[in-house]
């Protein structure tokens, strides 16, 4: 397998997480890039442009990031993630196991979505809706999610690691650009929290984060 994204965490790094949890080698090719205005989110990428240009990069619709398995082209981060969960047995033992760690993950992208949308606003306005959103936006909407959640300790859905637990922890330890706050947030859900401790304590999960490259973010 092969894994195509830019040299960041961004939208590869669930599906990182889980090839690590999983033990699973793979080409982990990262493009190259430096920052030109990142509050106009501009970059010069000289080798992903040229790729682009000589048409090696239609298959993923000229977007990152793709998964290559066997000649074939997965893109679209969440298929990605998806595809990478069912491979490692991580969707559930049953289709009504599946529904609801699909759904727990579509909840997260709303929160991600919702968290896109204080970033874009004025700078005037931004740290106050900032400090609003970690004290108390995201506790509500961790409150909300947990009620997806099946009560039964550290996983989300039945017995086992899915990738709903992956896509929580990857949420609050990796998403935002406060982790502490947003641990602080997700602190104050037990059942939240013990998804996160449980990922964590993942010897595979500890050994990627000691040998992945440095990255801007």
């Amino acid at each position: 397998m092969k894994l195509v994204y830019f040299n960041l965490r961004g939208l590869a790094e669930t599906s990182r997480l889980i090839l690590a949890i999983n033990h699973e080698e793979y080409d982990d090719f990262r493009y190259n890039f430096s920052v030109l205005d990142m509050s106009k989110y501009q970059f010069d990428k000289p080798e992903f442009d040229k790729d682009k240009e000589n048409g090696l990069l239609l298959k993923s619709m000229n977007k990152l990031p793709y998964l290559e398995v066997d000649g074939n082209i997965i893109c679209q981060s969440k298929a990605i993630e998806r595809y990478l969960a069912q491979r490692f047995n991580m969707m559930g033992s049953s289709l009504l196991e599946f529904a609801k760690i699909d759904s727990i993950c579509e909840a997260v992208r709303d929160i991600k979505e919702l968290y896109q949308s204080i970033k874009k606003k004025p700078e005037e306005e931004r740290e106050k809706a900032m400090e609003t959103w970690f004290k108390e936006t995201l506790v509500e909407r961790l409150n909300l999610l947990s009620n997806l959640c099946d009560l039964n300790g550290v996983y989300c859905v039945g017995s086992a690691l899915s990738l709903a637990d992956v896509v929580i922890y990857s949420l609050i330890t990796h998403f935002f650009d406060n982790i502490q706050a947003s641990m602080n947030a997700a602190s104050q859900n037990k059942i939240i929290y013990n998804v996160i401790k449980n990922v964590d304590s993942i010897e595979s999960l500890q050994n990627w984060f000691k040998n992945r490259p440095n990255t801007l973010f």
